[in-house]
């Protein structure tokens, strides 16, 4: 089996509740001249996931997987290759029946300072879960990974590396060598059996400041002029 390069949490301009600069379409392209060989973007309560989508990354030797962050009670949850539509998102434990051994659920960000982090609930549903994310944003200093990386030994869930991308910059801070054949089914399956290789480096305060200081002025600046935030605005 490969080795293949991965990113199972990405945003793209297609998100309904995040201003971004990039379309799918765009982030594919780019990803193929990284090395990457398995993506999933994962928008807000949203699919983007298209046969289009679909061929355009596998012309390119890329596996895309169908993905969504839902928020479900208020707190995200990272899905993939099930049935979206009949996800609940008023009552967590509606993904029971959904889940199934082609699909994958993944606690993203589980202990970060948001209200939208799983926090207890990593513990409370780990049944639900098949895998721990390991965040790109931290720092030699601050890293709100350290207890998701010492929770998911303690349940015994992989750790997947992610960008969780919005800018450009972040995209390939943190990523995953997954031990898989290249098809969706084999990858997921690569996954829940933890054959999963974290690579990761620090970010810098700086590149910290700026993320934020970014996020804030799209998400409360530029969403309310441009509420539509169409892909074809590039930064």
């Amino acid at each position: 089996m490969e080795k293949l390069k991965a990113d199972l949490h990405i945003h793209t301009a297609e998100d309904p509740e995040d201003t971004i600069f990039y379309s799918a379409a765009e982030l594919i392209r780019r990803a193929h001249g990284m090395g990457y060989r398995v993506l999933a973007i994962t928008n807000h309560n949203s699919v983007t996931y298209s046969p289009y989508l679909r061929d355009l990354a596998a012309e390119r030797g890329i596996v895309l997987i169908p993905g969504m962050e839902a928020t479900i009670q208020g707190r995200h949850v990272l899905l993939y290759n099930l049935s979206f539509q009949d996800v609940s998102r008023s009552d967590i434990m509606s993904l029971v029946p959904l889940k199934g051994p082609e699909s994958l659920v993944i606690a993203p960000h589980p202990f970060y300072p948001s209200p939208v982090a799983l926090r207890g609930w990593l513990r409370r549903y780990h049944r639900l879960f098949d895998a721990v994310e390991f965040s790109h944003f931290y720092t030699r200093v601050i890293d709100f990974n350290k207890k998701a990386v010492k929770v998911a030994g303690e349940l015994g869930l992989p750790l997947v590396g992610t960008s969780d991308a919005h800018q450009r910059c972040q995209f390939h801070t943190t990523y995953s060598m997954i031990e898989s054949e290249p098809h969706p089914e084999a990858v997921i399956e690569a996954v829940k059996r933890g054959r999963v290789e974290v690579v990761t480096r620090p970010l810098s305060l700086m590149t910290v400041f700026r993320i934020n200081l970014r996020m804030i002025w799209r998400n409360n600046v530029l969403h309310r002029v441009h509420p539509g935030h169409p892909s074809s605005m590039r930064a």
